[in-house]
């Protein structure tokens, strides 16, 4: 019985010292709250009782409440590690701020609504250690995770910084010159992701955003990524370990990426690639080194076989190199047809469109049923060029420019007036383009 009694009053002491507890932290988050709310985020107005029981809270009960820890990273980042020119005690709070980020991620890995937030928080811890030059290292793992959770999701922010940090890694010879161009090349598949689903969706805001993050890739890489650089980078590699598979696609996706197919370390990958594992991949790359070099007819067996590749990117860009070089060869027809099956595979893409309206414009001469035909075409022509920055924006500024150009040579309405065709009026463009159009005029 005694014992019965002495247990009974443990439990109801223990539940006491909880309720306590938590009464001492629930006053704690209304003392902080109530000056935070108050607070103009500068350190020098930063109330000592503000942060006094913040501390009391993250310490005593860090996991009653997230916003006590977003809080926090604004509260230790601005009043504790800005108010303070001791830099052992900086190194201190800044230690601090990675724990409130790491005790976030501990009891609320999920948002409210159970959606993963691991890479967002590691994103933002990254971001805010970027400010201090001793945590780079730091700084780039947590935007490393960040990428790495949140794959074709992450936030354009972390992408910046990501990159930001890939380099300043390498410049302090804590990576390998080869990371930036292979981060720089996975990157902007996510960035070219988010590009295409903004656009989709019409979402100008974020779609501006991902494209600032891509000028941003474009203009970091930059220093390390002209066509000498990447020999310099890959050379060695490749002569280390040439029947590695994986390095040899890397090195073949990079310098197609950056237009350094004329080398001729990207013509022995190339070839090496093909005879190690013959695929419609390693087809591509010979397939685009052979198109450099303006050997249409080898170029052409290749691409073909690339066009079977199961990756939609690589046969895409394949028909749209079919397409240029029966562009070149004068087989405007059979260039058309690449033409659209690169069309078929993604109809986002404003480039074949291009590349329809310039095959159409170089067809002239041969559709020269009569005077006001021959420049009929370049009303088909414009067509193309407008459709073409009406699915893909990015290429606005070089539609336009062609429209310009163009438009200067259609037919005037004295040419058309002697075929009774007048302004708006439905025409078909015969030959083999066999397109309906609208008449309009030249200016000139």
């Amino acid at each position: 019985m005694k014992l019965r009694n002495l247990l009974i009053l443990s439990a109801v002491l223990c539940m006491s010292a909880v309720a306590f507890a938590q009464n001492d932290c629930d006053q704690d988050i209304s003392i902080y709250r109530e000056r935070f709310k108050q607070w103009d985020g500068k350190a020098a107005s930063a109330n000592p009782i503000m942060v006094d029981a913040w501390r009391k809270v993250f310490i005593n009960c860090p996991g009653s409440k997230e916003r006590t820890l977003t809080d926090g990273t604004k509260i230790v980042n601005n009043a504790l590690i800005r108010g303070t020119k001791d830099s052992a005690l900086k190194e201190k709070y800044i230690d601090t701020l990675v724990m409130v980020y790491e005790t976030r991620i501990q009891y609320f890995p999920n948002t409210a609504k159970g959606v993963n937030q691991v890479g967002n928080i590691k994103g933002r811890m990254g971001l805010d250690l970027m400010a201090f030059p001793t945590r780079m290292e730091q700084a780039y793992n947590a935007l490393k995770d960040a990428i790495e959770i949140d794959g074709n999701n992450s936030n354009y922010a972390f992408i910046d910084g990501y990159f930001a940090t890939t380099i300043n890694m390498v410049k302090a010879g804590k990576l390998d010159e080869s990371a930036i161009l292979d981060e720089y090349s996975r990157l902007m598949d996510i960035v070219d992701f988010n590009i295409k689903k903004y656009t989709e969706a019409g979402d100008e805001k974020l779609l501006n955003s991902y494209t600032t993050t891509k000028s941003n890739l474009e203009g970091g890489v930059q220093p390390y990524a002209n066509c000498e650089d990447l020999v310099r980078i890959y050379q060695k590699k490749f002569d280390a370990d040439p029947d590695n598979i994986e390095l040899l696609n890397k090195i073949a996706t990079t310098f197609a990426a950056r237009n350094c197919d004329k080398t001729d370390l990207y013509l022995a990958v190339a070839i090496k690639l093909h005879k190690l594992n013959p695929s419609p991949e390693s087809a591509y790359f010979i397939g685009k080194r052979y198109l450099s070099d303006q050997e249409y007819a080898k170029a052409t067996s290749y691409l073909l076989e690339a066009t079977k590749s199961d990756d939609t990117k690589s046969a895409q860009q394949a028909y749209k190199y079919l397409a240029q070089i029966m562009w070149k060869e004068g087989k405007g027809e059979q260039g058309r047809v690449y033409a659209r099956k690169a069309i078929e595979l993604d109809k986002t893409d404003g480039e074949p469109y291009m590349i329809i309206g310039y095959i159409y414009a170089a067809s002239s001469k041969e559709c020269n049923v009569n005077p006001l035909h021959a420049k009929a075409v370049y009303w088909a022509a414009v067509d193309k060029f407008q459709r073409a920055k009406e699915v893909d924006p990015s290429i606005a500024a070089k539609a336009n420019e062609m429209i310009r150009e163009y438009s200067k040579l259609f037919p005037t309405s004295e040419d058309a007036f002697f075929y009774n065709v007048f302004e708006g009026d439905t025409y078909q463009v015969e030959c083999w383009i066999n397109e309906t159009t609208k008449a309009r005029f030249s200016n000139n």
